[in-house]
């Protein structure tokens, strides 16, 4: 009998060692996850979008409103990448609402969301009115002419096509200096 209560006994106390280590590691968790600590701060913007300094390829696409859009035509842009299947892309959506309407008419804002239509209809909701998005399949021509490896990742475009800035925050890309001609 002496050696049944000892066995309940240190069941009882791994058991309780157990669960109080538990409970710290998932603490610990979302300690990590509120202060930003996770992949998307791991990860090098140059690995996830064509780096800063470098020219985006020509394109045209049709915009979910049926306009035509090309990298001639666009001229200087803030531009969004985005994935309906990314939490980071549905946290960062509206901050990119917001800097596209303080973008405002110096700059267009061009935002694209791959997925097929039904995935992406919130998204498309959203961004319609501050931006002309299109919506293309993964691989579409875009994300393949932009490198784009991850989501969201957000740009500004110069008027000759070239990436001046980018970023995972678009409230935190600048506008390039403009240098006299």
């Amino acid at each position: 009998m002496p050696f049944l209560i000892a066995a309940v006994v240190l069941v009882t106390v791994l058991c309780l060692l157990n669960l109080v280590l538990t409970f710290g590691v998932i603490r610990k968790l979302r300690a990590q996850g509120e202060h930003g600590h996770g992949a998307q701060n791991d990860v090098d913007i140059s690995d996830l979008v064509l780096p800063v300094g470098s020219t985006a390829p020509a394109f045209t696409a049709v915009t979910t409103a049926g306009e035509t859009v090309s990298r001639d035509g666009l001229g200087a842009a803030l531009f969004g990448f985005f994935s309906p299947n990314c939490r980071a892309c549905r946290e960062r959506l509206p901050q990119f609402v917001e800097a596209a309407r303080k973008a405002g008419g110096s700059r267009r804002v061009l935002a694209v969301v791959h997925g097929d239509e039904a995935e992406t209809r919130e998204q498309v909701a959203a961004l319609a009115a501050v931006a002309q998005v299109v919506v293309e399949p993964t691989d579409g021509p875009l994300g393949r002419g932009f490198a784009v490896t991850g989501y969201p990742v957000f740009g500004l475009l110069a008027a000759d096509g070239t990436i001046t800035a980018s970023g995972f925050d678009p409230k935190a890309l600048s506008a390039p200096v403009r240098t006299a001609a």
